[in-house]
């Protein structure tokens, strides 16, 4: 547009200047003349001469403003094309040669480039390795997905005093077995496990389980939900007596997370131990602090017992539950060895500490308690090229204490897993 109003009044201004020269020079010729009549008939002519050059003038600034809108048209129309272009781009390019989250080239519409932008900025802030201590396997190989077939197995332990810890009981459930298999990648897992035990038993499986983590080169979160429905369990210990009975009083429901944060995440690699998606080189150890949140649920129905063991009850009181929900923090260690090349242990120890909040319905009433709790791991992983095996074991312990009571449940997790990246 400035470029038009420029060349209008260039021409405008010629135009002006050429009309009036002319004009001067009739001017001079009519002044000079003797006769009347020829300076009229020349100041005349001279009008009729400008009015002729302006209507020409006139024309040649239509013909310019009309070709100035055309190319005004035509570097719109380009500029549709290139903006359309670029809205197909990113399409054509995933179909030529690939996609890659991280393919800073290919150009995407602007809400798509923004949140890809946002993701690529978190990835180098939470995801970041020294490469001399710990690699990520799918950007030096390009082996992004793992398929692993697992065999997991957990068992639940039960201890603790009843009656102002008069009598002590202690059981634990059957070895609950599964077997399948797991495909994960770029961030999403799918898994597939039956029960092996129940299936060649014949039985309905009624232990149900849920888990969750997240995990970065500073950040590990797991969140979990667990139930047990009339399951039965060994009865091992009550008072006096011990030996070895099927008891089918007890129910468990329990969920909550845990989330810490490595501080010498540069060095040390959980992902490495336990999700098989970086590789650990050298041996390095991390201080781990962070925070939990959880809520037990363990019923105890001891008018379910075999009358010749219910005289062992330190009183009348058949029906104990202990329902709680604890807020906490947890500090703790963990330490990867890697005694040989492809070779590597780790061992994680985490206690935590904080406030317990005992409902109205538990075996005390509502109460006000200390928390404590404990989470410990240990993994032995073997990697040989794009191929890995690994044996897990996992120990998550709740601690209920106090005037009348002590109770600690707990659930172990045994794992045993091969997989191969591709």
């Amino acid at each position: 547009m400035k470029k038009r109003l420029v060349i209008s009044f260039l021409l405008a201004w010629f135009t002006m200047s050429s009309a009036w020269c002319a004009e001067m020079s009739a001017w001079n010729d009519v002044a000079t003349a003797d006769d009347p009549l020829v300076h009229l008939d020349s100041l005349a002519k001279g009008a009729d001469s400008v009015a002729c050059r302006l209507d020409d003038i006139a024309l040649r600034i239509n013909s310019v403003a009309s070709r100035l809108d055309s190319v005004s048209n035509r570097l719109d129309s380009l500029s549709e094309a290139r903006d359309t272009e670029k809205l197909l781009y990113w399409e054509s390019v995933i179909f030529r040669r690939g996609w890659s989250i991280n393919d800073t080239s290919i150009i995407y519409p602007p809400a798509i480039d923004f949140g890809f932008k946002a993701y690529r900025w978190l990835n180098h802030a939470l995801n970041y390795y020294d490469s001399t201590y710990v690699s990520n396997p799918g950007k030096t190989s390009g082996k992004k997905w793992k398929i692993m077939l697992k065999n997991d197995n957990w068992i639940d332990f039960y201890s603790g005093h009843l009656s102002q810890w008069k009598s002590y009981v202690q059981m634990n459930s059957d070895v609950t077995s599964l077997f399948g298999f797991q495909i994960c990648g770029m961030g999403l897992s799918f898994t597939y496990m039956i029960n092996a035990r129940d299936l060649l038993a014949g039985k309905f499986i009624r232990n149900r389980r849920l888990q969750f983590s997240f995990t970065t080169s500073r950040i590990f979160v797991e969140a979990y939900y667990r139930k047990h429905d009339q399951s039965t369990l060994h009865l091992n210990w009550l008072g006096k007596w011990h030996g070895s009975k099927i008891f089918s009083g007890l129910k468990r429901e329990s969920y909550g997370f845990d989330a810490y944060y490595i501080f010498n995440h540069t060095h040390y690699s959980q992902a490495a131990a336990y999700c098989f998606s970086k590789y650990q080189k050298r041996s390095s150890g991390s201080l781990l602090a962070g925070i939990y949140a959880s809520h037990q649920d363990v019923v105890m129905d001891m008018s379910l017992l075999d009358p010749e063991l219910k005289p062992y009850l330190p009183d009348k009181v058949t029906d104990y539950r202990f329902r709680y929900r604890d807020f906490g923090v947890l500090l703790g260690y963990g330490y990867s060895w890697v005694f040989h090349h492809g070779w590597l242990f780790n061992i994680t120890f985490a206690p935590s500490i904080g406030y317990r909040h005992s409902f109205p319905n538990s075996i005390e009433g509502k109460k006000s308690l200390l928390s404590t709790n404990l989470t410990a791991k240990m993994a032995l992983v073997r990697t040989a090229g794009n191929f890995f095996y690994a044996l897990t074991v996992n120990h998550e312990g709740h601690w209920y204490q106090s005037v009348r009571h002590s109770f600690y449940n707990s659930y172990s997790d045994f794992d045993l897993t091969a997989g191969f990246r591709f």
